[in-house]
């Protein structure tokens, strides 16, 4: 009954997206997404509380076990740039799926027109920095960088990983997001970052080095 349950949950997740995207989410309504789904307006009520709730699912159950894993390499048992240099190829690799570049288009055709933008960015992306946050006021505490303001640097860092691909690519040009390439990005920018936040001098240039994900 459960893998029944999250079945038709999925279903309608996926229905809700194709709905959102087709009609924008102002005018994309809960009964369009019963009939798209095959299940009642009821079933959907018992899933999701509103269309509100049920685009903010929609939108960040597509980034998913990506993003999830990208700040699970987030972690002090390794040398502090390994660690954001993993975080970084997992992070990038999740952000330029197509799915997810998808999201981003969506929210910002409705951000003049709606609150989801708000809504997305309060059951995502801001859960996601704080992690990042804690995680650098951790490495603060254990030496590794020097006393800052983590919220900003946590920023920071996420802005400098996507500086040279994630806006291009919103913007529907078309980016080379294989390993060699993903790894030199984010080797930039680490070092950027490192360069502006660590203890100890900049390390080297990860350039051309090979790191596990």
């Amino acid at each position: 009954m459960r893998k029944k349950t999250e079945e038709k949950r999925q279903s309608i997740i996926e229905a809700a997206l194709e709905v959102f995207r087709d009609e924008g989410f102002e005018q994309a309504s809960m009964t369009q997404i019963a009939a798209r789904s095959g299940a009642s307006k009821a079933t959907l009520y018992s899933y999701f509380e509103s269309k509100e709730a049920l685009f903010a699912e929609t939108m960040t159950s597509r980034a998913g076990t990506e993003i999830r894993d990208a700040f699970s390499q987030l972690t002090l048992d390794t040398p502090l740039d390994e660690s954001l240099v993993a975080f970084g190829l997992h992070y990038l690799s999740a952000v330029l799926q197509p799915s997810f570049l998808a999201i981003r288009r969506l929210c910002h055709q409705e951000v003049d027109r709606s609150n989801v933008g708000r809504i997305l960015y309060e059951s995502g992306p801001k859960l996601g920095l704080m992690h990042v946050r804690d995680f650098l006021t951790s490495a603060i505490e254990s030496g590794a960088l020097r006393p800052c303001d983590t919220g900003v640097a946590a920023h920071h860092l996420l802005a400098l990983l996507e500086a040279e691909l994630v806006e291009i690519a919103t913007l529907g040009y078309e980016v080379k997001t294989s390993r060699a390439k993903l790894q030199q990005v984010v080797n930039r920018a680490v070092d950027v970052f490192l360069a502006g936040y660590a203890v100890a001098e900049p390390r080297a240039s990860l350039k051309g080095t090979q790191r596990p994900q």
